[in-house]
C-alpha cells in the first residue's frame, strides 16, 4: 500500500516499509516518526530497541541528505526497513550522490572537537552490521532484535 505524505512517499507491507523522499531535514523527521509508529505496531517488545534504531536511522538519513545529496531537495533518498522473522531488522539507505570512500573514513582518527564524522562509529556501535556498496552511496545495516 502506498501512502503520500507531502514530499515523502511511503510503501508499507507486513514486514517491510519503504520511503522515497526529497532531501530535506524536515522529511527526515517525518520518516523517523512514521518508522517509529510502524515498528511499534509491527514488532512486540520493540520499545527497548527504539532508541538505537532511531539514532541510527536519523544518522544515516542525515548523512544521505547533507553529504550524499548535498541538501538538494530535487534529489531523492530511499530508505527501506525490513523485519526478518521478528528477530532482525535490515535497513538500506540510498542517496543520489557520488558516494564516498567509506573504507578510509572507517580508519580515520577523529579529534574530540570535530563536529562531524562519527556516523559510521555510531552505526557500528548500535547495529550488528554496517556496510556500504562499492560506490559509497548505499548504506546497509542489520540489527538483531530478539528479546
Amino acid at each position: 500500500m502506498a501512502v503520500k505524505k507531502s514530499n515523502v512517499d511511503v510503501f508499507k507491507a507486513k514486514d517491510f516499509i519503504r520511503f522515497d523522499f526529497s532531501s530535506t531535514m524536515e522529511n527526515i523527521d517525518a520518516v523517523c516518526e512514521e518508522t517509529d509508529q510502524y515498528l511499534r505496531s509491527t514488532v512486540a517488545g520493540i520499545e527497548k530497541h527504539l532508541f538505537p534504531i532511531q539514532l541510527v536511522i536519523r544518522e544515516g538519513l542525515t548523512n544521505a541528505v547533507r553529504h550524499g545529496n548535498e541538501g538538494d531537495p530535487g534529489k531523492i533518498v530511499r530508505f527501506e526497513l525490513s523485519i526478518i522473522n521478528k528477530e532482525m531488522i535490515k535497513m538500506m539507505i540510498e542517496d543520489e550522490g557520488k558516494g564516498f570512500d567509506w573504507r578510509e573514513q572507517r580508519n580515520e582518527i577523529l579529534d574530540d572537537d570535530r563536529e562531524h564524522g562519527r556516523g559510521i562509529i555510531i552505526m557500528g556501535t548500535y547495529f550488528s552490521s554496517c556496510s556500504y556498496n562499492e560506490k559509497g552511496n548505499i548504506l546497509f545495516l542489520e540489527k538483531i532484535i530478539t528479546p
